[in-house]
């Protein structure tokens, strides 16, 4: 019969503690990522767990501050314009079908702009709004070949932590609209988002594909794309707070998320706008009343 020391007995609590902890881990893991998830997207590709998104934003994260910048350490910078030309005219179109999606799905048929509730039924429509919120999803995705555009072009400038922390959060957010509600209030803001990037792309497409003379023009408006997040951060942010009303019973999950983080980049958007483009014009102001710019 072994001795049960002062040590072993410690040991021994220690060890069963452990198991608790443990058990109790894997139990918190299954109940938020399996138990509360949206039952009808179980089987789905990227759904199954968050294993696999965990997995490609690591590996996008990894490839754009190491892989990609050791590779085109000596190297010239590649234009792309093909590549960039045909990923526009996708992220159009595919925005383009993605908004009529969620829009026809619900929003003109049955929806309000009331606290809309999720439909977790297996009703056509619920499943087709859910579809293409998954579909908003691969669009996310896509986005982030954009990063890996900038570092081969070597325009580090434009891959700022405000661009790669906007796409993976914005994926993230997605991610988590399709895996625990896939509809009702939620499916208002991707359905703004969508919207918003076709008129995005189609501003880059044009400015890089257009005349001289029609660059010229979308050039003096290109600010405005800026001004237009920023509306569409604050329309999102007035739409989604009815889930804090008591009348509203909407799944309060993923606004512990959603509100600090779209307050966050729209924060950061605001410091963007204001360095480069109020501040230049003010700068620009100043040298043409010193006659810096004053014609001779």
């Amino acid at each position: 019969m072994q001795v049960q020391t002062p040590l072993y007995v410690a040991s021994r609590a220690v060890h069963l503690c452990k198991i608790a902890n443990m058990d109790s881990i894997q139990r918190a893991y299954n109940i938020v990522f399996y138990e509360r998830a949206d039952q009808r997207v179980k089987d789905w590709a990227l759904m199954t767990s968050p294993l696999p998104l965990a997995s490609i934003i690591a590996t996008y994260l990894v490839t754009i501050n190491f892989i990609l910048p050791a590779f085109m350490k000596n190297r010239r910078p590649y234009e792309l314009r093909s590549i960039i030309k045909w990923y526009n005219v996708v992220q159009i179109v595919a925005n383009a079908v993605a908004t009529w999606g969620i829009m026809t799905s619900g929003w003109t048929t049955t929806y309000h702009f009331g606290c809309m509730l999720p439909d977790y039924s297996m009703d056509p429509q619920a499943l087709r709004m859910l579809r293409f919120m998954w579909w908003t999803v691969i669009l996310k995705l896509l986005e982030l070949f954009e990063t890996a555009f900038f570092v081969l072009r070597k325009r580090e400038r434009q891959a700022s932590f405000l661009h790669v922390y906007h796409h993976v959060s914005t994926l993230i957010i997605v991610w988590s609209g399709v895996k625990y509600v896939g509809g009702g209030i939620t499916s208002f803001s991707p359905m703004i988002n969508n919207s918003v990037h076709v008129i995005m792309y189609s501003y880059y497409l044009l400015s890089a594909e257009g005349s001289p003379k029609l660059k010229a023009f979308l050039i003096k408006y290109k600010k405005w794309l800026t001004v237009m997040q920023m509306i569409q951060f604050t329309i999102m942010l007035i739409y989604s707070a009815q889930v804090f009303l008591p009348s509203c019973d909407a799944p309060l999950g993923i606004t512990i998320i959603y509100f600090p983080n779209v307050i966050f980049v729209y924060y950061m958007f605001y410091n963007f706008f204001k360095q480069n483009y109020i501040k230049k014009e003010k700068e620009t102001l100043n040298k043409s009343t010193n006659g810096v710019n004053k014609d001779v």
